[in-house]
């Protein structure tokens, strides 16, 4: 991601590893054979472990239980990750996201070039599945420097065609000795910090964060954004870079490896994923080290040509398994134009609790008798639910369901109290109904047929049901009463106006 995007918590930087200790806490140790190892993660995980295990034999796949659903992880990113694709079928239209008043996207960023991402793309990007091959596995690598793995030719690779290969200040090995004596003082993998500078930076290391002559900051360099901000990311990166003391080249690469180490090892984000998707501390969720959502998967591809050809290395994986893992792999969204627009526009019934609002996925409902709930939706989407529903004296719960031009659906929920056995029409023509309060057979007056209908309501002669028990209803809690019945004859003898 660019550093004019980064993440707004205080520090943004790389994360670093945890100690080798930190592998034995997940349960399996080193020695563990591969099938022990399998045996602890769902069967949908096995086919592309066994895969990874027969080119790589000495690599530990280490499954991290994570203690709630995919889908309750992904509610906690939705407006932490952004994208900087245009394509309206991965932005999100979720609050914060999406202004339904005007028609236009949120930007996380000035420039507009960042937007907030759909849920269905968090998922993917969530979804350890879709990562497990020799080109993105090592979003899970657990970071820490090893000295008998990890030393200057691998490093070379790693920095191939990158404004590090070329060094500085006339030595061509000058990043390759900077980036190898901070992964001695910081515990983190060179392979990592290399990949992370590259990263910040871009390929050719033109960012004015590390030119070293930026007016006011000259001699200060900043490799890793720490403390990078949106509002105006050089001054606030050298700022930090001048408070830190970082006034050469090698002094900002050691310093802010050891400071990222520090910073990410004590919140136990010890791999890229871990570091964008802090959902083992969701008290401190917003400690992540980017918001782009493929930042993780941009790392592990970039750090892959290092270990693809180290056949017999000993790497740790540290895999997450979430709770009720679903057997199937979330897809990629397409990319396109159509709209993630699964949202109700309306819900309108008497009585719904809370007051409807598009965000609220959640209402309670009392009812005594037949009714019709109307909802309508936006252009292009579409009420895929049920047109109506028999409900049981007492507890039930009805879905109403949504589906967006993008063919994703999302439900809401009533419960809904039924005082007798009744249906809960639906009318999802999007028009709602015009209904006279008091009048009870749609004649567009309030006359003594409507009081004797109250009446016999009451006594079980005959049920109100739809717009005649709406107009029944005179005071809106969702029941016929005494008190409708002496509203509308209140209203006959012009004691009272029913509007």
């Amino acid at each position: 991601m660019s550093r004019a995007c980064r993440l707004t918590c205080v520090f943004l930087s790389v994360v670093i590893l945890f100690s080798a200790a930190f592998g034995s806490t997940v349960g399996v140790s080193a020695a563990d054979t591969f099938e022990n190892q399998l045996s602890l993660f769902p069967e949908s995980y096995k086919g592309y472990l066994r895969e990874l295990h027969a080119v790589y034999p000495n690599w530990n796949f280490h499954a991290d239980n994570i203690n709630m659903t995919l889908d309750e992880a992904v509610e906690l990113e939705l407006i932490r990750k952004v994208t900087d694709y245009k394509n309206l079928s991965w932005l999100s239209m979720d609050k914060g996201s999406y202004d339904w008043g005007t028609g236009k996207y949120v930007s996380s960023d000035k420039e507009g070039r960042w937007h907030y991402v759909s849920r269905e793309v968090i998922k993917y990007y969530m979804d350890p599945r879709n990562f497990l091959d020799t080109s993105y596995i090592y979003i899970f690598l657990q970071q820490d420097y090893n000295s008998k793995l990890q030393n200057a030719d691998g490093l070379r690779k790693v920095v191939s065609g990158t404004f590090l290969e070329r060094g500085y200040d006339g030595v061509k090995d000058a990043y390759i000795n900077d980036i190898m004596a901070a992964a001695q003082s910081s515990g983190v993998n060179p392979y990592i910090l290399a990949a992370t500078i590259i990263q910040e930076q871009g390929v050719n290391g033109t960012s004015k964060l590390i030119s070293g002559t930026y007016p006011g900051y000259e001699d200060y360099y900043n490799y890793f954004n720490v403390g990078a901000y949106d509002s105006n990311p050089i001054v606030t990166g050298l700022s930090r870079a001048k408070l830190e003391g970082w006034n050469s080249r090698s002094a900002a690469i050691i310093g802010g490896a050891k400071f990222c180490g520090n910073k990410y090892l004590k919140s136990g984000q010890n791999t890229y994923f871990y570091m964008n998707y802090n959902i083992k501390d969701i008290d401190n969720i917003w400690h992540q080290y980017a918001t782009a959502v493929h930042d993780a998967s941009s790392k592990g591809n970039k750090v892959s040509k290092t270990y693809k050809d180290l056949k017999t290395a000993e790497l740790d994986f540290l895999i997450p398994v979430y709770k009720d893992m679903p057997s199937a792999v979330s897809p990629l969204p397409d990319k396109n134009d159509n709209l993630n627009n699964y949202y109700f526009n309306s819900i309108s019934v008497s009585g719904l609790t809370p007051s409807f609002n598009r965000f609220t996925y959640n209402y309670a409902l009392q009812i005594s008798g037949d009714t019709t709930v109307s909802v309508s939706v936006p252009k292009e989407a579409a009420y895929v639910g049920s047109e109506s529903y028999w409900l049981n004296a007492g507890d039930n719960t009805v879905r109403l369901t949504v589906k967006s031009q993008t063919g994703y659906t999302r439900d809401y929920i009533i419960d809904v109290f039924a005082y007798r056995a009744c249906t809960l029409y639906i009318d999802s023509s999007g028009i709602k109904p015009e209904v006279m309060c008091g009048d009870t057979n749609g004649d567009g007056k309030i006359s003594l047929i409507d009081l004797v209908n109250v009446q016999s309501h009451l006594l079980n002669k005959i049920i109100l049901s739809g717009n005649g028990f709406l107009g029944a209803d005179t005071n809106k809690d969702g029941k016929i009463s005494l008190i409708d019945l002496v509203n509308i004859q209140s209203h006959l003898l012009k004691k009272i106006v029913l509007s």
